[in-house]
């Protein structure tokens, strides 16, 4: 357990640390991105689909529901978004965060990836090591150097020239597997290690009573929310910042006024519900209160985005670089929800706080209209 947090907390706090925002690089958000031909710098997109077949001379860092990102990158590459596809070549690092990713990618260097479905194809090679964690993980391809993966299925079919850390429900090696080092492995279970399968090195297993069903909660909270939050953005641009700033100035007043709704408006509901003529009316205030809800935790989201852009002196003064801090704050705000009773109480806390400034702001902008 300690080793998946490890694991996560690298991957994760790696993905906001490992990518300087340069403020000469080319940037481009929209609902929908397209991006060909050549990039002489780095390039940053956003929007509900990105589609990126370019040859970029510097790194890439995109964010969005659906991305698509081939051809060639001569830096870094960084992409987090509903459904991931990468194909092509990444000279440097690769750092991907989804609910369903597929690489089909040369790597230069390492491979980090999280996601509720994670597929390395037989023609993926990464030239360095590889961390791997997510709901179901099938790794076909090539690991130059060591292979660690944390998944609720594992299936390993591919070659890795080190050694193999494994922790997971269901563990599979199948006959073409070849693994040149050690490989130890976690489970509930003993793996199914296929005798054909080549392991150069010992093999150990280390039973575990943890539940690996739960593995993907962070996961499909991340990405669910992601699209939420570029749409949120999008369409109220100076209304969610307002009320994120607000988080900053009045915290204290934000978490009071959001503990006042949260417990308020079910019994108002419950009120207008019990008279006959007040059912659609008490049915009607329920809905937008799940809404406001999501909108809550949404500016508590796009709080924490700007919070850590500032402590690491990232500029994210335009909208694709917003978009992007909201979409790392998620994927790690996700993660963090798994730790048992401290990521609840964190994801509680930040969704009063975060309700609390949305009203505070609408009332602003009411009284500012009068």
């Amino acid at each position: 357990m300690n080793n998946q947090k490890q694991i996560i907390s690298a991957l994760f706090l790696g993905l906001i640390l490992a990518f300087p925002i340069v403020s000469h690089a080319a940037a481009d958000a929209d609902e929908t991105v397209t991006k060909r031909g050549s990039v002489d710098d780095d390039y940053y997109a956003a929007g509900g689909t990105v589609d990126i077949d370019a040859e970029v001379a510097g790194d890439v860092i995109a964010a969005g529901g659906e991305l698509f990102i081939g051809h060639r990158i001569e830096g870094d590459l960084m992409a987090a978004g509903g459904s991931v596809k990468i194909r092509g070549e990444v000279e440097d690092d690769v750092r991907i965060s989804g609910g369903d990713l597929s690489i089909d990618v040369v790597i230069g260097d390492d491979l980090a990836a999280s996601g509720g479905s994670i597929y390395i194809s037989p023609n993926t090679t990464v030239g360095g090591e590889a961390w791997l964690a997510g709901g179901d993980v099938t790794m076909a391809g090539t690991i130059n150097k060591d292979l660690k993966i944390t998944a609720g299925n594992i299936r390993l079919t591919g070659v890795v020239h080190g050694d193999v850390d494994l922790q997971g429900g269901e563990i599979q090696v199948f006959e073409s597997a070849q693994i040149d080092g050690n490989l130890h492995y976690k489970s509930r279970q003993p793996a199914s290690i296929d005798p054909a399968a080549h392991i150069a090195g010992n093999v150990t297993f280390e039973e575990l009573e943890w539940d690996y069903s739960e593995n993907g909660i962070g996961i499909i909270f991340s990405i669910t929310l992601i699209a939420a939050g570029i749409l949120l953005f999008w369409l109220f641009p100076k209304f969610t910042i307002a009320s994120a700033g607000r988080i900053t100035s009045n915290p204290w007043k934000s978490l009071g006024t959001g503990i006042v709704i949260l417990i308020a408006t079910p019994i108002v509901v419950i009120i207008l519900m019990s008279i006959l003529l007040g059912v659609w009316i008490g049915l009607s205030v329920l809905a937008l209160y799940f809404v406001a809800l999501l909108l809550g935790f949404l500016i508590a989201c796009f709080f924490v985005g700007e919070r850590g852009a500032k402590m690491l002196k990232k500029d994210i003064s335009t909208k694709g670089r917003r978009i992007l801090s909201v979409a790392l704050a998620i994927i790690l705000i996700g993660f963090l929800s798994i730790v048992p009773v401290l990521g609840g109480l964190m994801l509680f806390t930040l969704l009063l706080i975060g309700l609390g400034a949305g009203i505070l702001q609408l009332q602003f902008v009411y009284r500012h209209q009068e």
